[in-house]
């Protein structure tokens, strides 16, 4: 089974969390971005046209879901991955450390792009204050996570892309 789909299996499983679950659990005002994290590591592991599809495809999944406009996640996950991938790549290096400042960096580029191309973020400036303290704060949480997510996201693209032979196969060449 392709790996593209797997993921993308698990970032509707992510998108149904974060829409649900994630919110009612009021533990925290705070949800990490899931999916967001999983397009990240998308942009940087694995850079290939399904991805792209796939990451536009769950950023249409949110808007569906929890969007009054439709679109405006699509696009902005899809600059996120055009973002990573030209700009990250380069300086990509493997470490919790790294891919945590770049899902940071990522939740700001994204919340960037959604106020950019959508009329719904008219505020006053004190309301812009409540409004970066809580991307800072959800940036954060997302940036904590990613390690851990990470690993596990590259142990199932491993297993996902470890082909085994069959005994027979192995047998038969001895």
């Amino acid at each position: 089974m392709n790996v593209s789909l797997i993921f993308f299996g698990i970032g509707l499983v992510f998108v149904v969390l974060q829409s649900t679950f994630l919110h009612l659990a009021s533990w925290t005002p705070i949800i990490p971005d899931l999916t967001l994290i999983l397009c990240v590591y998308w942009a940087l592991n694995r850079p290939r046209v399904e991805a792209v599809w796939a990451t536009f495809l769950l950023g249409y999944a949110i808007d569906m879901l929890s969007s009054p406009q439709p679109g405006v996640n699509a696009l902005a996950f899809s600059v996120v991955f055009l973002v990573v991938y030209v700009v990250f790549r380069y300086f990509w290096a493997n470490g919790p450390l790294i891919s945590a400042v770049t899902v940071f960096a990522a939740v700001w580029l994204k919340v960037g792009t959604l106020i950019v191309i959508s009329p719904l973020f008219e505020l006053s400036a004190g309301g812009w204050v409540v409004v970066g303290d809580a991307i800072l704060r959800e940036a954060l949480f997302s940036a904590g996570i990613a390690p851990l997510l990470f690993l596990m996201l590259r142990y199932i693209q491993n297993r996902m892309e470890t082909v085994k032979k069959p005994s027979s196969l192995v047998n038969a060449t001895s």
